[in-house]
């Protein structure tokens, strides 16, 4: 589910700049050639906004593109080389990385630094709550529900 952050870049476009949508298609020959299974969050989210930048310093990253800086196989080699599991992409940098891995279906938050573990999230919607948490307030996104 990409519920939430749908209807928060509805409610604050300023906030949230997207790269542009990704054919499935290619999506999906990139994980064939890549021999990977992305969480299909993340795909749904690749295929209708495709990456982008949200916040003040969050980065979703997408595996297609012009700009390297912005591409998972580029940042996930570079962690790679910094001695994050070569089984974990990165999908998004900001405030932590942010992986999944090829042999579950689980996001995680990681520290950039240490890769201790933040958080571990079943959907796209659980990791964004807690960028939420972080940027909601301060950015004046309304209050969430209890169970939303």
């Amino acid at each position: 589910m990409i519920d939430q952050i749908i209807k928060d870049a509805k409610l604050r476009p300023d906030l949230f700049l997207w790269r542009g949508d990704l054919p499935l298609p290619e999506i999906e020959k990139w994980e064939r050639e890549q021999s990977v299974s992305v969480p299909d969050d993340i795909r749904q989210l690749w295929n209708t906004k495709g990456g982008g930048d949200l916040f003040e310093s969050e980065t979703i990253l997408q595996p297609l593109g012009s700009d390297e800086d912005d591409l998972v196989l580029p940042r996930s080699g570079w962690y790679w080389g910094k001695g994050l599991d070569p089984d974990c992409y990165v999908f998004h940098e900001g405030l932590y990385i942010s992986i999944f891995r090829r042999r579950d279906n689980l996001l995680r938050c990681l520290d950039g630094l240490s890769f201790s573990e933040v958080g571990a999230f079943r959907t796209l919607d659980e990791w964004y709550l807690l960028f939420r948490s972080e940027y909601g307030e301060r950015y004046g996104l309304p209050p969430l529900r209890v169970g939303a």
